[in-house]
């Protein structure tokens, strides 16, 4: 007589496929589940092992409770994440498993010692970054308040103080754009922040969270700037490069451009001396030049608050300075010049061991004939080079030159063109076959200030559909 299998009931059946959706994936406690039905499932696989089906374990919830969990901010986007996870369908499925991965590689990396991480770069609570402004401005008043003139390294001490709270702001509001709707991700990161001050001890509501956000921010930027132009403070390479980074960070772009122009025009203290002494700047000096990289972070800014006069006036103390033409032809041509300016004596030189190396001539012609076809050879390959360099177009999207601007200049000011061409594509349209119909004021003064610079937007020729 054949022995029939024997089921658990389907309600049993049904128990144990009941998981919890956050901590099915977690893998840093053993699974545990329930016994229901387990001696029904056991008399059916001694009878019959086919019939064996893979089942989901459930966890416990002094499992699920027993997670690491370094940050605050992630925890209770997790516990809002579980409360809908309940509610959803399986899709859900694969973005709690990320989110536990996530967790649990922080929680290892911390264990390794990867947790003494620097206060720009951790998350910090409302409490922390007042303090550290707090600190930061009552540091700025005693240098401010002096009347010796502060050292180099104490300025740019405290302007990376400033940095790294901007940084530290940064990761829960986000502060780069006061226009736009508060979106989910604001709302999160304003959130994350007030589960942390709830951990402290401390309730804020969001919008006052937000408006203490905003006059941080705003207390940073002005305390920088009021540093930089005091006229004790001399503005370094170091110092300039940590005001351009926090101003970025918060999207304080307004006083950039007076920035740039007191980088090459503010007179120079003497270090240490009181009362200051004072001497005069030379705006054409090398070390007056603004990096490429922070000028282009600062129009990136200013790009993005749409602030067309602003964007302009930043080109025109970056990349229009003579300055940074100076610069460029310093770090980038001067190399390549000294080699063409000895290239005649290494021609030279060279054609008179040849002429030792025959025998059919006079070593005075044999020399004069290799002279002329080495020194032949390194002036065609150099001007080829030359005019591949000065004649690149590639790169240009909108923004083209004028014919019969010298090829000199062009090399010289391409990072000017660069820039105005990103300006273009940012005013105009993105579809290019839509290039040329743009309207409006605005649109109508960069075109004539790009006129102006010896450029032409959207030329006929290279439009697309034009050629």
């Amino acid at each position: 007589m054949n022995q029939l299998p024997l089921r658990s009931h389907r309600a049993a059946q049904l128990q144990r496929t009941v998981t919890c959706q956050l901590c099915e994936f977690s893998s840093t406690q053993a699974r545990r589940s329930f016994s229901v039905g387990r001696g029904a499932a056991a008399a059916a696989a001694a009878s019959n092992p086919r019939i064996l089906t893979i089942r989901r374990p459930i966890v416990s919830r002094s499992s699920r409770l027993s997670l690491a969990q370094p940050l605050a901010c992630q925890t209770g986007t997790l516990r809002y994440r579980s409360r809908q996870a309940s509610s959803k369908n399986a899709h859900l499925l694969e973005s709690e498993k990320q989110a536990v991965e996530g967790l649990e590689t922080e929680h290892v990396a911390n264990a390794n010692g990867h947790s003494n991480a620097s206060p720009a770069n951790s998350h910090l609570s409302l409490r922390e970054i007042t303090s550290m402004i707090e600190g930061c401005a009552q540091k700025t008043s005693e240098l401010l308040a002096r009347s010796e003139v502060p050292g180099n390294a104490e300025v740019e001490e405290l302007l990376l103080k400033y940095e790294e709270a901007a940084r530290a702001i940064a990761p829960y509001w986000d502060v780069r754009d006061e226009n736009a709707p508060s979106g989910e991700g604001k709302g999160n990161a304003v959130s994350s922040l007030l589960e942390m001050q709830e951990h402290e001890g401390s309730v804020t509501h969001i919008r006052d969270a937000e408006e203490i956000l905003r006059t941080l921010a705003d207390q940073v930027s002005t305390s920088m700037t009021q540093i930089i132009k005091d006229e004790k403070v001399f503005i370094s390479p170091k110092a300039l490069e940590h005001y351009i980074r926090a101003q970025c960070t918060l999207n304080r772009a307004e006083y950039l451009p007076e920035v740039f122009h007191l980088y090459a025009n503010k007179p120079i203290p003497e270090e240490k001396s009181n009362p200051p002494k004072l001497h005069q700047a030379n705006p054409k000096d090398v070390n007056s030049a603004v990096s490429a990289d922070l000028a282009n972070q600062a129009i990136d800014v200013a790009i993005k608050q749409k602030n067309l006069p602003l964007v302009l006036a930043m080109i025109d103390n970056t990349f229009c300075a003579p300055a940074f033409h100076h610069a460029k032809v310093f770090r980038r041509a001067a190399v390549p010049l000294v080699g063409l300016a000895a290239a005649p004596a290494a021609c030279f030189t060279l054609a008179s061991w040849a002429s030792t190396l025959q025998n059919t001539m006079d070593p005075s012609t044999a020399t004069g004939i290799a002279f002329a076809a080495s020194l032949a050879y390194v002036a065609g390959t150099s001007s080829i080079g030359i005019l591949a360099i000065t004649t690149a177009n590639d790169q240009m999207k909108r923004v083209t030159w004028l014919p019969g601007i010298p090829l000199r200049h062009r090399w010289l000011r391409e990072e000017e063109r660069a820039a105005l061409d990103k300006v273009a594509c940012a005013w105009g349209f993105r579809d290019p076959y839509m290039h040329g119909e743009e309207t409006g004021e605005e649109w109508e003064s960069l075109r004539e200030f790009i006129g102006m610079r010896g450029m032409i937007l959207d030329k006929t020729e290279l439009m697309e559909g034009m050629q």
